[in-house]
């Protein structure tokens, strides 16, 4: 007689600083069947210590956090654990924190707005290895990573980002932009001044002929540069 295969609910962990979301998410995963919310954080730090200490499946990560970001509460846990899918589940479809939720190695982006069976539905998807995008996201990304060429500037050439005009640090500091960081952030991770990083920053977009920092991320994105 064979025996009957031990089921497992999903374990998930919930990252959001408003308590009241968080109650209402495990009040709903509870009516469930299949799921289990082992934890729940309040800001970055804790989300990275309650990801290595419970090794939940799923992370639902929100993004305006305090003390760190889920931008780079999501590198750091996907760096020490890659097996753990972490879903954005944002207010906001700014475009800077969906390049770097996306180069972080978010497995998705949802707007806060979802239908719960919908959210559901995505959880199961990005569990099984697939990637979600909310549809407004996805078009937002498909237009950033797009190449633009405009009248005054020749195609662009196949040559990645790592061969091309740009210093060992510009790329460095093209990377934090990707992930998200600010200036001031990538000042203080460099341990340079405010203006020094500025003026990179204007010498990156100026090189790299795009007109603002999100747009020179997707481009960092495109080429595989993070």
């Amino acid at each position: 007689m064979l025996e009957k295969q031990e089921h497992r609910d999903v374990r998930i962990l919930l990252v959001d600083d408003h308590t009241l979301i968080r109650r209402g998410m495990k009040g709903q995963f509870a009516l469930e069947p299949g799921f289990s919310v082992v934890g729940e954080a309040g800001d970055g730090p804790q989300a990275i210590e309650l990801a290595a200490e419970l090794q939940p499946d799923v992370v639902l990560m929100d993004i305006d956090l305090p003390a760190m970001n889920g931008i780079t509460a999501t590198q750091r846990i996907k760096s020490d654990r890659t097996a753990t899918r972490i879903l954005a589940l944002s207010a906001f479809d700014d475009d800077t924190q969906v390049i770097g939720m996306l180069a972080a190695g978010a497995d998705g982006y949802c707007l806060k707005t979802i239908e719960w069976e919908q959210l559901v539905a995505v959880i199961q998807l990005i569990l099984q290895g697939g990637a979600y995008l909310d549809p407004h996201i996805a078009q937002k990304v498909a237009r950033m990573l797009k190449p633009t060429i405009s009248h005054n500037q020749p195609a662009p050439t196949s040559e990645p980002i790592q061969q091309s005009i740009l210093s060992n640090r510009e790329r460095e500091i093209l990377k934090l932009i990707a992930k998200g960081y600010s200036n001031q952030e990538i000042a203080e991770e460099l341990y340079l001044s405010l203006g020094t990083i500025k003026s990179y920053v204007r010498m990156i977009l100026n090189k790299l002929s795009v007109d603002d920092r999100v747009q020179a991320a997707a481009l960092a994105v495109r080429e595989g540069l993070i």
